[in-house]
């Protein structure tokens, strides 16, 4: 029988699910399910035929013949072994594929409210208001929906019109649509629309609308995913999922693509893990995709990374490894240099962090929760902030000297900062090497965009105003003025905030996305409102203020909501993100000594984490970073 929670086979004579560990005595059988679903079939095959793509595999409900029944079941268990064996450390990657599909739903939400505006203005309302619901489906949380579909509702409420009839008219023009995409084969069409009709009229030809919606998400799904387009893809199943239980196959094609993203994640970030996940891939499937030529090239690419710090025995180690797998001479040749320089040097360890840090002579922070922390620490012996870091586990390492406000490109280890002894903006490439990107001793501020073409930066002029400013960090062109302001910070989503005051004298924090070449939107009142930092999802601003008399930490929602996280009379500030939108980091003055503190997404739970001495002159100009 199959579970009737999460759809999975299970083994005659088992109580429980060996996947979601339900009851299955306890549960109802899931024959009237299954029923409705053949009932539906039947209906939909008499009305609709049932396209099926050429190359992909059709949906279709598996007749477990008792041989088929045995090999499925001793495949389940494989896959039961391998999921219990990989649980804990396949949590992370877990949590980024969420991250990441939770982000593609917000895209697709946003691209809904879009088309709901247009709706709007076009005077469409019963078609409006189906946008904006399956916008709000889609993320329950965006900002903006709920606005538009009261707007919707509100004009729809002075039309003569009835509303029943309203809707039963656009539920039928919506079935219409979702129809002529399906038996067309425009899987993607007719998912989208098929899903807005189920969010906007439950009730109309639920059976068909029900059938034809999981053979698209299906189908589209699959093909995502022999298109490379992975995230895509398995978002698709998912939904799909949402429906009703998939068949082996794409079961078997989602968790092999699932496991390819995790892996990737870890890319030039954690190498060691990156390697697991792509061992353990590889074991799996050996020729899915590039996971071989992955695998070989981590183990060079992490034995480098052991060379430029020194480190030659655990780089010929790597090196030896890549060659067990593939004979390269190239890679040969350096395992053999390695090798030769391991044999004769004296091991000598990383040097220890000095200055103001009482960390001294420790290499890692214990009780660190993950992700990239980029911090600027004041060396008063040579007057100038030195720029650390620290790494995935706790390693801590020291970035920069002579520099500070450093800022990450999210989901790479590339890392902007102002170079204070070169008189620039700077940018640490993978592998760790510094190249100069501005030589202007003006420039302040520097953020890299979410794909790492641009990055936007103030300068301040002669008489003293500041001006954000977008460059491309290949250096074609020139820097194009954005508009006045300072301490810009690019989002995950790609708008750009920035603390400013316009023409007029107004300040407070701009909000843009500078590709749209529409005006920038201003959200707070005071020119103090700085320091900006983008939550993960870029839906929220955390930055600092002193309006209540000492600075503090706040939350700005893009709807222009404001959320005051600290109360403490002591000095707050510099907040930045964790990379999974849960925890905060921030800078904090207390007991007479500065230092960098976590609390919860929600101002509660505020501890130390690092004690940065008794010295942190013009720490409002600083920047913590946070990232994957």
């Amino acid at each position: 029988m199959r579970c009737p929670d999460c759809g999975s086979e299970v083994p005659e004579g088992l109580l429980l699910c060996p996947q979601c560990g339900l009851n299955i005595e306890q549960t109802q059988p899931m024959r009237r399910r299954k029923q409705r679903r053949e009932q539906a079939t039947a209906l939909i095959e008499e009305t609709i035929p049932l396209p099926v793509l050429a190359e992909e595999p059709k949906p279709v409900r598996p007749r477990l013949w008792p041989r088929v029944r045995v090999v499925i079941l001793a495949l389940l268990s494989f896959l039961c072994l391998l999921a219990a064996a990989s649980l804990v450390a396949g949590y992370t990657g877990y949590r980024q594929g969420e991250r990441d599909r939770q982000e593609q739903r917000i895209a697709m939400a946003d691209e809904h409210y879009q088309r709901g505006l247009a709706r709007l203005d076009a005077g469409e309302y019963e078609l409006a208001i189906a946008e904006f619901e399956y916008a709000l489906q889609l993320d329950p949380n965006h900002p903006l929906a709920p606005q538009g579909l009261a707007e919707a509702r509100a004009r729809l409420a002075s039309r003569p019109t009835p509303t029943s009839e309203a809707v039963e008219d656009v539920a039928g023009r919506l079935y219409a649509e979702g129809v002529a995409a399906y038996q067309a084969g425009d899987w993607e069409t007719a998912a989208r629309t098929l899903s807005q009709l189920r969010a906007f009229a439950p009730a109309y030809e639920p059976d068909a609308v029900e059938e034809m919606l999981f053979t698209s998400l299906y189908n589209h799904g699959m093909a995502l995913l022999q298109q490379d387009r992975l995230e895509e893809g398995i978002f698709y199943l998912d939904q799909a999922l949402q429906i009703r239980p998939l068949d082996e196959t794409a079961l078997g094609e989602r968790e092999l693509a699932s496991r390819y993203m995790a892996a990737l994640g870890y890319w030039a970030v954690d190498w060691p893990e990156c390697i697991r996940r792509f061992e353990g891939l590889y074991a799996l499937s050996p020729t899915y995709r590039d996971v071989f030529n992955r695998l070989v090239q981590a183990h060079v690419l992490y034995g480098d990374m052991w060379v430029g710090q020194g480190e030659m025995c655990p780089a010929a180690e790597q090196y030896t490894r890549a060659l067990e797998l593939r004979a390269d001479p190239t890679v040969e040749q350096h395992r053999a240099d390695a090798a030769a320089i391991c044999a004769v040097a004296t091991p000598t360890p990383i040097p220890p962090i000095t200055g103001t840090l009482p960390i001294s002579g420790a290499l890692v922070v214990e009780g660190w929760p993950g992700g990239r922390l980029a911090y600027p620490a004041f060396d008063p012996d040579a007057g100038l902030y030195d720029i650390y870091a620290i790494l995935p586990g706790g390693p801590l390492v020291r970035v920069a000297d002579g520099a500070d406000q450093p800022c990450w490109q999210w989901g790479s280890d590339r890392l902007i900062y102002r170079n204070r002894l070169g008189g620039a903006v700077a940018l640490i490439q993978p592998g760790g090497q510094s190249v100069p990107l501005l030589a202007d001793t003006w420039a302040a501020w520097p953020t890299l965009s979410p794909d790492g073409s641009r990055y936007a930066y103030a300068r301040q002029d002669g008489s003293g105003n500041w001006q954000v400013y977008i460059a491309r960090t290949d250096g074609a062109g020139e820097p194009v003025e954005l508009g006045p302001g300072w301490g810009p910070a690019w989002g995950p989503s790609g708008l750009l905030a920035w603390t400013g005051c316009d023409d007029s004298g107004a300040c407070g924090i701009y909000i843009d996305n500078p590709d749209d070449g529409d005006s920038a939107v201003r959200l707070t009142a005071s020119m103090n409102d700085t320091a900006l930092h983008w939550s993960p999802w870029g839906d929220r601003l955390a930055y600092m203020s002193d309006g209540a008399g000492s600075w503090d930490i706040y939350v700005l929602y893009t709807n222009g909501a404001v959320q005051l996280l600290t109360g403490d009379p002591t000095t707050d500030g510099l907040p930045a993100w964790s990379p999974d939108g849960l925890t905060l980091a921030f800078l904090s003055y207390r007991e007479g000594r500065w230092g960098v503190y976590l609390m919860g997404a929600d101002g509660s739970n505020v501890r130390p984490l690092l004690d940065l001495g008794t010295e942190m002159p013009n720490w409002q100009n600083q920047r913590l970073s946070w990232a994957p």
